[in-house]
């Protein structure tokens, strides 16, 4: 990441020279550099590489375009921008009407909020000369938000050299369909996606490791899949993702983060791998579609209503539920986390969270659904704090649990062709399905990439060469 010192060479001198040139307002530097200024009039807009001061007839390099200089300008249709400016400053193009940027290679950082609300943009590129995308400004120590409410914007290719996407990059840009990443990145920031409602997920790089708070929330989401790379789902990840079916969380994930699968959409299954150390407060919660939960051997703190699946009937505002089974694969009773707070906590407790819950509403819970856990194990359940609860706590066998559900479908890939005993399903590694088929599916017809083949709960990755 480029220091934002950079970028403060920039800043016009106090003894700078203006002047105007085809609709633009210049300021002079002291290095025979110019930056564009303010927008004067136009609407098909060329930044070009060398201007001359008409007065002085002094030719002077133009390096970036200053901060709002292109503020609320509602006629602006197109703006072209040459090789030679390094910058585009913080909120540059705020609220700009333009409908196409057109960068040329030779950018090296755009700034904070550089085109907030330009709700008209359709295309714009980022050049591969690119390495930070919505660098701080400095009066508010403020980064990120380059691209926030652009309504209109449908598409956008970030370069590899860009290697952290700061927070908010893309939040409300409720068209946005398609976002293509490189290798090279290798961080994305809070909430980089929120609110991109039309967005159904995003193939992420090899490259990255490390995702922040609300990452996706209240997108489209359908089918996510979460590298075991990343290692920790941040909190809110996909919170409120109400177009979600289903999600895969790989192996190498080791923290599944606070209300990061909360209030999502019709999912019917909770799987958590092996890897996973700890499940914090309202991961799960409010998903009143959900009848299986499976936790991995590995589990061993649970947060505050974790798996609050449940929703309030809307009469009585008393939990309804379709739960029906929860398989446990650890032999030790994972444990209640006192340190990981929740908003409203009264008492040790993953399934419900509230004061207002009657002890016969607990008791019916507890009743109706089944424990499975290792058959050496039902005695630690039994005896330990919260599971102990369950009328009904079984030895878990390999047909039923989380073994069991692995060789669920008889998937098998050879020379490309996927079979398994019944409905095979292909996604891309973001989650988008591709294609279907029953029985039998020829990969080879897809394009180039690596992909997931699903069958039943059985699920293979594979490479399409």
């Amino acid at each position: 990441m480029l220091p934002v010192a950079l970028f403060a060479l920039g800043t016009a001198a106090a003894s700078a020279d203006e002047f105007v040139v085809d609709g633009l307002r210049y300021s002079t530097l002291d290095d025979n550099t110019a930056t564009v200024k303010k927008y004067v009039e136009g609407t098909d807009i060329v930044i070009p590489a060398k201007v001359t001061d008409p007065e002085t007839s002094t030719e002077y390099s133009v390096v970036q375009v200053e901060r709002q200089a292109f503020y609320n300008t509602t006629d602006v249709k197109t703006v072209s921008i040459p090789s030679s400016v390094k910058k585009i400053d913080t909120y540059a193009f705020w609220k700009c009407g333009a409908e196409t940027v057109t960068i040329a290679e030779g950018l090296e950082g755009i700034g904070h909020a550089a085109f907030k609300e330009c709700k008209n943009l359709k295309n714009i590129n980022l050049p591969s000369t690119l390495t930070e995308l919505g660098y701080m400004w400095d009066v508010t120590g403020n980064d990120g938000s380059v691209f926030v409410g652009c309504t209109a914007l449908e598409s956008i290719d970030i370069p590899g050299s860009v290697e952290h996407l700061p927070q908010l990059t893309f939040s409300e840009c409720t068209n946005l369909k398609n976002v293509t990443l490189h290798e090279g990145t290798v961080s994305i920031g809070e909430h980089a996606f929120g609110s991109c409602s039309a967005l159904q997920g995003v193939e992420m790089p090899m490259s990255v490791e490390s995702w922040e708070r609300g990452i996706f929330d209240k997108s489209g989401v359908v089918s996510p899949v979460i590298p075991g790379r990343i290692k920790i789902i941040p909190n809110s990840a996909f919170w409120y993702c109400k177009n979600m079916t289903s999600f895969t969380i790989e192996e190498g994930i080791e923290e599944v983060g606070k209300s990061s699968f909360a209030d999502v959409g019709p999912i019917t299954e909770i799987k958590v791998p092996n890897s996973v150390e700890w499940v914090r407060s309202d991961a799960f919660q409010g998903n009143g579609g959900v009848k299986k939960v499976y936790l991995g051997s590995g589990v061993r703190r649970m947060g505050h209503a974790c798996l609050a699946v449940w929703v309030p009937d809307q009469a009585t505002n008393t939990p309804q539920w379709v739960l029906e089974e929860i398989h446990i694969a650890s032999p030790v009773p994972p444990v209640h986390e006192q340190n990981d707070e929740h908003f409203e906590q009264v008492a040790d407790d993953f399934f419900f969270g509230g004061k207002e819950f009657t002890d016969e509403l607990r008791t019916q819970f507890y009743s109706e659904v089944k424990l499975y856990v290792p058959a050496d194990a039902v005695d630690a359940y039994k005896a330990a704090d919260i599971w102990r609860e369950f009328v009904n706590i079984l030895p878990e066998s390999k047909q039923d649990g989380i073994e069991g559900i692995a060789a669920e479908g008889d998937l098998d890939i050879e020379g490309g062709i996927a079979r398994a005993a019944g409905a095979i399903e292909v996604y891309t590694v973001s989650g988008v399905r591709v294609a279907a088929a029953q029985a039998e599916f020829d990969l080879n017809t897809l394009g180039k990439g690596l992909y997931i083949v699903k069958s039943g709960n059985k699920s293979l990755k594979t490479v399409v060469k």
